[in-house]
């Protein structure tokens, strides 16, 4: 019998303390590896085969799984295997020590010489706007799929786009079942796609914009945060973490200071001056300048993780990977509910990003009594109305706004006395 159960769910395991070790904190991502192990073993068993890279690839492409443009569960799930397997692959080879991508399929390109062209000059024309090279690519990757869209309609030149060719494409699969908010999106992105080919001339008309619609999703945005009790649950000590430091001066940091997380990854040495206890940084996301002081409690936890936990490397920014080449963080590497495994606060965390504590920051001040100019200015706003949302957070002031029930007549007699 070549398959070894047990030594393969030994690797599995090894694979699933590794992932954590290089950063993998999320529920979601950790839960998936033990459906995956058994879905493993029952494929290797029943074809009696030790794990090898390439064949369990192969069994993994025959499932039926939707198109990747609908980012339906089934696909996000089977792209997820495709992960898993080369990670065990890395594991078994001894060189799962740091993060890469693993693609489970070549992007497809327009056949079109010039279509080809066009998103390459659109994608340069983008960085020269100062976006940055991820958001550009995303834009570009999203005027890529109207382009192939096009081409299975016949039309291989961008004179050739009709208003009827966009409004065709709306009405396309890619927009099935998507949220309002996402379509929204999407289509904003597409009009500066479009816009941009008629500012160079390239659009048989100067309207063809026109054929897309303008979407609003109206609504109010729910603020989350977090209270005492879980950020005790979350500061608790994890003595067995490689992160354990960092994930605190981190936690405190977004806390205290309510800088994103973007930001926060971003820190470098020279953007904290100690004399003044201050952080001086150019927010990554709007590009503009900020300073916000940093208490001392803060300042001794960043303290402790660099003296005592970080790995000595010549890299600028403060908060760096444990293991594996060392590297600034990405966003994927820092995640908050696994820290309140085991305890109440594990259900009350509602995601599992960084950005609550950012909220919890403001929501804070608002209680304090700070002015809602002073919170925007603490976190960075460019428009300072982006702060009005945080007014629901404070419950006590919001039940002052909450009228009374006298005077209105009531038949029923159980509530007339209330």
């Amino acid at each position: 019998m070549k398959f070894n159960e047990k030594a393969f769910r030994q690797l599995a395991d090894e694979t699933v303390t590794a992932v954590i070790r290089l950063g993998t904190t999320s529920h979601v991502v950790l839960d998936r590896y033990p459906r995956f192990t058994d879905l493993l073993v029952n494929h290797l068993k029943s074809i009696d085969s030790s794990f090898n890279l390439e064949e369990c690839l192969d069994w993994v492409n025959t499932m039926e799984h939707d198109p990747p443009m609908s980012l339906n569960t089934s696909y996000i799930e089977w792209k997820a295997l495709h992960r898993f397997i080369h990670l065990l692959s890395e594991q078994k080879a001894g060189t799962l020590d740091h993060w890469q991508h693993y693609p489970s399929q070549k992007l497809k390109e327009p056949a079109s010489d010039e279509f080809c062209d066009v998103l390459q000059a659109y994608e340069k024309a983008l960085n020269n706007e100062g976006f940055k090279v991820e958001t550009a690519r995303t834009y570009a990757s999203i005027a890529r799929k109207l382009l192939l869209f096009l081409e299975e309609e016949g039309i291989a030149r961008i004179a050739d786009i009709r208003h009827d060719s966009l409004r065709d494409y709306l009405k396309s699969s890619r927009f099935d079942n998507r949220l309002t908010s996402g379509i929204a999106n999407e289509v904003s992105r597409i009009r500066k796609f479009i816009l941009f080919l008629e500012d160079k001339g390239l659009a048989s008309t100067e309207s063809l914009h026109n054929a897309l619609p303008r979407i609003k999703k109206r609504g109010e945005r729910i603020i989350t945060t977090i209270n005492e009790t879980i950020e005790a649950d979350l500061m608790e000590d994890e003595p067995k973490s490689l992160v354990n430091k960092r994930d605190q001066a981190i936690l405190l940091l977004a806390l205290h200071t309510g800088l994103r997380g973007c930001d926060i990854r971003a820190l470098k040495f020279q953007d904290i001056s100690w004399e003044t206890e201050t952080i001086h940084l150019r927010q990554q996301k709007t590009g503009a300048d900020l300073v916000v002081p940093i208490d001392s409690a803060t300042q001794n936890a960043i303290i402790d993780y660099v003296l005592h936990e970080r790995r000595e490397c010549s890299l600028e920014y403060i908060f760096i990977t444990a293991v594996g080449p060392a590297k600034k963080l990405a966003r994927r590497q820092y995640r908050i509910k696994y820290r309140a495994k085991g305890t109440d606060s594990f259900e009350q965390l509602p995601h599992d990003g960084l950005h609550i504590y950012r909220r919890t920051f403001a929501s804070r001040l608002l209680e304090s009594g700070a002015s809602l100019y002073v919170i925007s200015e603490m976190l960075g706003h460019i428009n300072k109305n982006s702060v009005r949302p945080y007014l629901s957070t404070d419950e006590t002031k919001m039940k002052r706004c909450a009228l009374s029930l006298a005077g209105i007549p009531c038949a029923r007699k159980e509530y007339a006395d209330v």
